[in-house]
């Protein structure tokens, strides 16, 4: 359990973060000494390690902020925090990231873990799988010290000996140049479902397919812990269902700790939530354990309530009903057509596309989403000709490793403020980047191009809800700023309730043929969409975002009879 108090005067504990990869050290002359008010009076505030890197002490610290704001490359983060925590777990190091609890599994159940990127569920999983020692912020090396520092509880869970299965979250690092089977032969598995793959490299296959290869190997394993590190990216919203399904019925009876930013499916999956807080690459803890229902509806709020605890400022809502915004003029048109390639057939409904507005395209992987849009913008021509020339900013739905850095783009900075990008990720080399930190810039970049339309192919993909939310309202507020549509292919349905004013909606069967439909209302396209996934939502009482029934529950009945896939009103 965590153990937080607050201290009634100014705060005065103080978490000093220095990012090495950014600091130039001697280059810059060590700004950060050379304005410190507490330096000046003849105090070692800030000193020099043996590395040549600036150390800011946390003790003699007074919070004032000069060295960030000074600090030529956005380097420093000092934090000023309103409540005390009874112990560290686990210490990067001086002037580095701290997690101040640790979130055990609960036996036998399925247990979410929620929160934003960078404060600690990596960390937590790493000591749970005893990847990494929690050296308690004292420097201990071993397991034996630690067990010294751990409570009963956390020394019980320690002791027992177990078996792990873990299904990683960034599985780029899988693309091998090796084949399907002799993949799994290395790990001595037989997985008939993918005996149509078994002659592809993982290095060839789709997002989607190298996450059910992922999520198949984890799921397979015979193990007493089991850790699936963001199952849903890549993965259509008929994919995640079933995959929800199948973790709880082959892990029933297990220990399961589940780390994903899709509500509907974390809602849907799990039974229990820790919620982490904290600040980004700083510090983190976990909340005490809560129902799933009630610790999201907390995490929106923005307030623990058995901790007393705001941790974020507003919180995050959604509207009672889905309003269908048509948005200003006509920015374009196009013609019913077709696309034929060998094997497969695209049909498509013509429709007319407004400025000002956000068009989510839904539907299965496969069938035909990534071929209408090369039609639309003009880049193919459709079996009837080409329909126009379009000028079409893409951010593709698999980033590639950019060369340069960021700075070098020229991002304007009405964006980055609306995306919450800080200036220090623009000088950061590509590859050091988090998965999350690549798609904002991803995103960043394509709204930085003028053109008539903005496409956005998988915008969630390894972004935290805080930033999805971020995200949604920005999508919005561009697209009347520039008066120009944009289209955003998702799979996260709590994402495009929140930005779609309308919905172009596939069907189909992947790999053989897709139909679209033509630009809906939200209520209609959510309704044809849900139906053709055989899902129902609801809105929750409490919180009004969109939650998946359960299939065969009273309410999944009771809307499949009135035909009303999507309820909107609850």
């Amino acid at each position: 359990m965590v153990k937080i108090t607050f201290n009634k005067e100014l705060p005065k504990k103080r978490i000093a973060v220095i990012d090495r990869d950014l600091c130039t050290k001697e280059k810059c002359g060590y700004i950060c000494m050379k304005v410190c008010p507490v330096n000046k009076v003849g105090k070692e505030c800030i000193t020099v390690d043996e590395e040549g890197y600036p150390v800011i002490s946390e003790e003699l610290c007074i919070g004032c902020g000069i060295c960030v704001s000074k600090c030529p490359v956005d380097a420093i983060t000092i934090v000023n925090l309103s409540l005390d925590f009874d112990r560290v777990i686990h210490s990067y190091g001086p002037n580095s990231f701290r997690l101040y609890s640790l979130a055990l599994p609960k036996e036998g159940e399925l247990v979410g873990f929620l929160g934003k990127n960078g404060i600690g569920k990596t960390t937590t999983i790493k000591i749970l799988a005893k990847k990494l020692v929690p050296n308690f912020g004292k420097g201990i090396t071993t397991w034996e010290e630690a067990l010294k520092e751990m409570t009963i509880e956390e020394r019980a869970f320690f002791q027992k000996e177990r078996t792990l299965s873990l299904k990683p979250q960034y599985i780029e690092s899988m693309r091998q140049p090796i084949t399907v089977e002799e993949f799994l032969k290395m790990l001595k598995l037989e997985l008939p479902q993918f005996e149509h793959l078994k002659e592809r490299k993982l290095s060839e296959l789709s997002g989607g397919e190298l996450q059910k290869l992922a999520l198949e190997v984890a799921l397979a394993k015979e193990a007493d812990l089991y850790y699936i590190d963001e199952p849903t990216n890549f993965l259509d919203i008929g994919e995640r269902l079933r995959y929800a399904l199948e973790i709880r019925e082959r892990l029933e009876g297990k220990d399961v700790v589940v780390v994903d930013h899709d509500l509907a499916f974390i809602d849907y999956v799990v039974d229990y939530v820790y919620l982490f807080v904290g600040e980004e690459d700083t510090y983190g803890f976990a909340s005490n354990i809560r129902p799933v229902r009630n610790g999201i509806n907390e995490y929106l709020e923005g307030y623990l309530k058995t901790e007393n605890f705001r941790f974020r400022e507003f919180p995050i809502k959604f509207d009672h009903y889905s309003e269908s915004e048509t948005g200003g003029e006509i920015a374009f048109s196009y013609p019913s057509f077709t696309k034929t390639y060998p094997g497969f057939k695209l049909e498509a409904e013509g429709s007319e596309i407004r400025e000002e507005e956000v068009i989510g395209i839904v539907g299965k992987n496969g069938i035909g989403k990534s071929t209408f849009l090369k039609v639309i913008a003009g880049v193919e021509p459709s079996d009837q000709g080409k329909l126009h020339s379009l000028k079409v900013s893409y951010k593709p739905q698999y980033i590639p490793l950019y060369k340069e850095r960021a700075k070098e783009w020229g991002i304007p900075g009405w964006i980055l403020e609306g995306l919450k990008i800080r200036q220090a990720l623009l000088e950061k080399p590509f590859e050091k980047l988090s998965g999350g930190q690549m798609q904002k810039l991803a995103i960043a970049r394509a709204l930085s191009q003028e053109a008539d339309l903005y496409v956005l192919d998988e915008p969630t993909a390894y972004l935290d809800i805080e930033n999805r939310v971020i995200l949604a309202k920005f999508l919005k507020d561009f697209a009347l700023r520039k008066k120009v549509p944009l289209m955003v292919i998702d799979h996260d349905i709590v994402f495009i309730d929140k930005i779609a004013s309308r919905l172009i909606v596939f069907e189909g069967e992947p790999g053989k043929h897709g139909r679209a439909s033509p630009a809906l209302d939200k209520e209609e396209g959510m309704n044809a969409f849900l139906k053709a996934v055989d899902i129902t939502m609801r809105r929750d009482k409490d919180t009004k975002r969109p939650r998946i029934n359960k299939k065969g529950s009273v309410l999944d009945r009771e809307q499949r009879e009135k035909g009303k896939y999507y309820n909107i009103n609850g």
